[in-house]
C-alpha cells in the first residue's frame, strides 16, 4: 500500500492474516510515500513485479496519471484505490465501490436525501454508491468549495435530481435532513485526528445512518455522536474488510477467508481476539 501518512493502516495486518490462512507466499506492506515520490514508487512496484497494491489519502486521484488503464469501477467513480499488475501493465480499480456498497445494502433508509462529507477519491466512490443505492438528492460538504462543486456536478451527470456543495459549518445546520450521513475525510483519525468529529448528536437526526470511512479507531468520536442521537453507526472497517476481500481475489485469483481478515483487523483494532 502507498499513502502518505499510512501508520495507521492495519490492511497490512488484514491481508497477511488472509496470505496465511491461504498459505500463500506473499507479503503486504505500507509504505509511506512523499508526493513528490509517487510516480517513482509506482514504478519501482511495477520494476520488482509486486502483484499490486493499494493506493490510499492523498494518492487516490493523483495516482491514475501513471497507470496503464482503468477498470469500468474506476473510470466511473474517477479514483483508484487498487492497482493490479498484470504482465508488467498497470490496471487501476475502485474497490472502495464495492465496499461502500456491501456495508449499506442491508440498511433501511428514510427520504432520499444523503450527504458526503469530503470531495477526495473516497467521497467519490462514496456518491457512485449513494446514485446505486437509490439517493437523488446529494449534498457535498468540503473545505475546498470548488472541489465539492466539482463533485457536485458529477452527481447531476451520473443521475442525480438535486446536488449541492457546502461548507463544512453549513454541514453541521443541514444535516438534519439527511437520512444518510458519510464521512469521507479523516476527520477522527488515530492518532492525531481522534478527538475531532465533523457533526456532534444535536446536529445528527436520530432516523440517520452514519458511515465512518475511518475505522481506526473502530469507533471514532462521529459514531459515538450518532449513538448518542440515536442513529444508525456503520463502522468503516466493514467497508475496509469488503473492499480488501475485492481487492485480495484480483491480486490472488483465490475467494478470500473474509472471516480470518475480519478477526485479525478487529484484533488490531481492540475489538476482540483473532
Amino acid at each position: 500500500m502507498i499513502g502518505h501518512p499510512v501508520k495507521h493502516s492495519i490492511s497490512p495486518i488484514m491481508h497477511n492474516a488472509a496470505f496465511k490462512k491461504l498459505k500463500l507466499n506473499c507479503i503486504y506492506l505500507a509504505f509511506d510515500v512523499e508526493p513528490e515520490d509517487l510516480g517513482s514508487a509506482v514504478n519501482g512496484l511495477r520494476s520488482i513485479k509486486a502483484l499490486g497494491f493499494n493506493v490510499t489519502i492523498p494518492y487516490k486521484i493523483d495516482v491514475m496519471r501513471f497507470l496503464d488503464r482503468l477498470d469500468d469501477s474506476a473510470e466511473l467513480v474517477g479514483s483508484v484505490n487498487t492497482v493490479l499488475i498484470r504482465n508488467g501493465e498497470l490496471i487501476g480499480y475502485n474497490t472502495d465501490l464495492h465496499g461502500i456498497k456491501a456495508s449499506l445494502e442491508r440498511e433501511d433508509f428514510i427520504g432520499d436525501r444523503a450527504m458526503i462529507l469530503g470531495a477526495g477519491g473516497a467521497a467519490r466512490a462514496a456518491l457512485v454508491s449513494l446514485l446505486d443505492l437509490g439517493f437523488r438528492d446529494i449534498l457535498i460538504a468540503n473545505r475546498t468549495l470548488k472541489r465539492g462543486e466539482e463533485l457536485a456536478a458529477k452527481a447531476l451527470g451520473l443521475g442525480a435530481s438535486r446536488a449541492k456543495a457546502i461548507s463544512l459549518d453549513e454541514a453541521r445546520r443541514c444535516a438534519g435532513s439527511c437520512s444518510l450521513i458519510i464521512n469521507a475525510t479523516p476527520i477522527g483519525m488515530a492518532p492525531d485526528l481522534i478527538d475531532e468529529t465533523p457533526l456532534t448528536s444535536e446536529e445528527i437526526p436520530r432516523d440517520a445512518v452514519v458511515l465512518d470511512l475511518v475505522y481506526n479507531p473502530l469507533k471514532t468520536r462521529l459514531l459515538r455522536e450518532a449513538e448518542k442521537a440515536g442513529a444508525k453507526a456503520v463502522t468503516g472497517l466493514e467497508v475496509l474488510i469488503h473492499q480488501g476481500a475485492r481487492a485480495f481475489k484480483l491480486w490472488t485469483g483465490r475467494s478470500p477467508p473474509i472471516d480470518a481478515m475480519y478477526h485479525a483487523a478487529l484484533k488490531a483494532l481492540g475489538g476482540g481476539r483473532a
